[in-house]
């Protein structure tokens, strides 16, 4: 990435909400939600997700939260970056920020949902499994029958770890 594109990473606040909702709104296939969903991720959300910043412009965002059922879970919501800054590593970038940050309890998971048609999602968490040296199992989470008459492709669970050398793994990475 060249000196234009400096990114910073950073915790959300509740003014990035309305960016937020944008870089969801382009960012297809992903879900969206209301602007009241995405004032409480940058607020109750924020020690558990990201935000990338370039040229103090939101350019990337991940939300995510610590499983209530799981505490050594770190369940990744929504993963989104501009157009003009993917494929060049922000999403693993803000993956592996997140994965090092202090939680009450050390993680050892990180899941998420994938839909089969999400070939880049896929790849992603797929990458990051064999960049952190640890397992990652696919499960169905949520079958199309389960979001009722709503058209939506079934949700694939990926659960990537146990993360016994996560530290080792993330300080071999440039983030």
């Amino acid at each position: 990435m060249n000196d234009s594109h400096h990114i910073v990473f950073r915790l959300p606040r509740k003014q990035d909400a309305p960016a937020v909702r944008r870089l969801i709104e382009n960012s297809p296939p992903l879900d969206l939600n209301s602007l009241y969903c995405y004032l409480l991720l940058c607020t109750h959300f924020a020690p558990t997700s990201i935000i990338a910043e370039s040229n103090q412009a939101v350019c990337g965002f991940i939300s995510a939260y610590v499983r209530p059922d799981k505490e050594d879970t770190l369940f990744i919501w929504q993963v989104a970056v501009e157009n003009e800054f993917r494929g060049k590593g922000v999403a693993r970038s803000m993956l592996l920020s997140l994965l090092q940050r202090r939680y009450a309890t050390p993680l050892r998971v990180l899941e998420t949902t994938v839909n089969p048609s999400n070939e880049s999602s896929g790849a992603l968490f797929s990458s990051l499994a064999a960049c952190l040296n640890t397992g990652l199992t696919k499960s169905v989470l949520f079958s199309e029958s389960d979001f009722g008459d709503a058209s939506h492709e079934e949700e694939i669970l990926y659960r990537i770890g146990p993360f016994d050398a996560l530290k080792d793994v993330i300080k071999k990475e440039e983030i």
